[in-house]
């Protein structure tokens, strides 16, 4: 059987219980989801207890005494980060040292909005483009001067380094969901998501624009529109879809729809479908032994190359190889 991916979030004083939430009901089996554990999961520190928000605390592992080794770090984010910081710098020196050194053995490190101050602190945001909560964007620009934060966007992954950043709030637990689906694969995600009753999470290429309420009547009705057309492209997602179908069966033009679908989910509806097509897919390969071609014709792809070209560019591997990595889990 293959090990379970290890995941370790670190603690920090004045950090956002919300953020620790998250990360404890996608990694920590927070989440009822039959028994299944995904992770192992554990929280680190610079010292063994920690004081969040609204007088909560946590108790951790002390850095020294964690051995790892750790497939993921995940950093929460803090109520107030420059008064937090400031007033515990020796915690925050020591938790930047051990996340860069954790990182450089391989661990992929990933922020909750605020988080990123300290991937940044621990130099892992240098040459790439990150996110953090809206709010704190102009002192995170005037502290780290040199790093592209991207404020328009709500998740970041930087495949490359191994690095992921949130803009904080509910975008948190969208990433959470997408490192999840990363690191257990998509039927993993997929189990607590709806465990957790998530109707549409945010992907990674969702825009801030995604979050808000509708302000009037019509925005109300464009988003049940919207919804209305998601729902039964997923209901039948073995047909040929298209925007032009998925605009034609909204009754609006192409135009339109595209226009009002990322008002609705912050992502262009070819985004979409690509997802809910790769998210099906993977279920099919880790679930069942159904041949390439038929797994394409189920989510709606005219062949296995076609299929075999979604999994290079969402993973970066063949279908073959997600499924030899993830159907054992």
């Amino acid at each position: 059987m293959a090990r379970r991916p290890s995941v370790a979030v670190l603690l920090m004083n004045g950090m956002w219980t919300h953020d620790v939430a998250n990360a404890i009901q996608v990694f920590g089996n927070g989440t009822p989801i039959r028994g299944a554990v995904t992770c192992d999961f554990s929280f680190v520190a610079h010292r063994p207890h920690v004081r969040l928000d609204h007088g909560l605390s946590a108790e951790a592992q002390p850095l020294d005494c964690e051995p790892g080794p750790f497939d993921l770090v995940c950093v929460p984010g803090f109520v107030d980060p420059i008064a937090d910081l400031d007033a515990d710098e020796e915690s925050y020196a020591a938790c930047c040292d051990w996340l860069a050194t954790v990182h450089a053995a391989g661990a992929e490190a990933a922020s909750l909005g605020t988080g990123a101050f300290v991937l940044a602190g621990a130099g892992l945001l240098d040459g790439s483009e990150c996110t953090t909560h809206h709010a704190f964007a102009a002192d995170f620009r005037r502290i780290f001067p040199n790093i592209r934060l991207a404020e328009d966007k709500i998740l970041t992954h930087d495949a490359a380094r191994g690095v992921w950043t949130s803009a904080g709030g509910a975008s948190g637990l969208d990433l959470c969901l997408s490192l999840l689906a990363h690191l257990a694969g998509a039927s993993a995600a997929a189990a607590v998501s709806e465990a957790m009753s998530l109707w549409r999470p945010h992907s990674i290429d969702a825009r801030a624009d995604a979050f808000g309420m509708p302000t009037n009547e019509a925005a109300v009705e464009r988003l049940s529109d919207v919804d209305q057309v998601c729902h039964a492209v997923a209901a039948s997602l073995s047909r040929p879809w298209s925007v032009t179908q998925m605009a034609q069966a909204s009754g609006m033009s192409r135009r339109t729809f595209e226009r009002h679908f990322v008002e609705a989910t912050g992502e262009t509806p070819k985004s979409w479908l690509g997802s809910q097509r790769f998210e099906t897919a993977s279920a099919y390969l880790v679930q069942t032994d159904l041949p390439m071609p038929v797994i394409a014709s189920r989510v709606g792809l005219s062949s296995a190359d076609v299929l075999y070209r979604l999994f290079v560019s969402r993973t970066g591997e063949s279908p073959s190889a997600y499924r030899r990595r993830f159907s054992a889990m």
